[in-house]
């Protein structure tokens, strides 16, 4: 009987209030868990660790993500799974980094149900395309931020928290 392979989720969130409020950690896990049970692979209870909330754009500890590579050397699983390519990361530079720690200790990636050959040209031409496109998103997104604090600031409107 074949052993069934055994998944490692990666699974993030921005912010703390996307943690505490949000729904988009329950949401990602039930998704990894259908896309786990639909490969016939499981999902060891130690794997869970590699949850919760950190930013995956470049200037930002990534702890999970870390920790994560870090056990990928002691057999703990045999593949990672992601629900999308931007949970992975927005950081091309780390992208790269990380999936070739994977690559060296034989560990499979896998996007959904989707399993990404590291040793592909094309497919970690993808990888890389899309964790350029998740970081470029980012930082758009965190411009736009300044903008429209420094905007709410000149009107005299706090850019964080409440008037007293």
């Amino acid at each position: 009987m074949a052993t069934k392979l055994r998944f490692a989720p990666l699974i993030r969130v921005s912010t703390e209030g996307q943690e505490k409020k949000g729904e988009s950690l329950r949401t990602q896990r039930e998704q990894i868990v259908r896309y786990v049970e639909s490969s016939g692979g499981i999902i060891p209870e130690h794997c869970w660790k590699y949850s919760g909330q950190e930013h995956a754009t470049p200037g930002y500890d990534r702890k999970n993500l870390e920790q994560l590579l870090q056990d990928s050397g002691k057999k703990l699983f045999d593949a990672v799974i992601v629900c999308d390519a931007s949970r992975w990361s927005r950081d091309n530079a780390q992208s790269k980094q990380g999936l070739e720690i994977l690559k060296k200790n034989g560990i499979r990636f896998f996007v959904g149900t989707m399993e990404y050959d590291l040793y592909s040209p094309e497919q970690s031409l993808f990888l890389g395309m899309a964790a350029e496109i998740n970081e470029f998103q980012a930082r758009i997104q965190s411009l736009k931020s300044i903008q429209n604090r420094i905007e709410r600031a000149k009107r005299g409107i706090p850019t964080s928290g409440k008037l007293p």
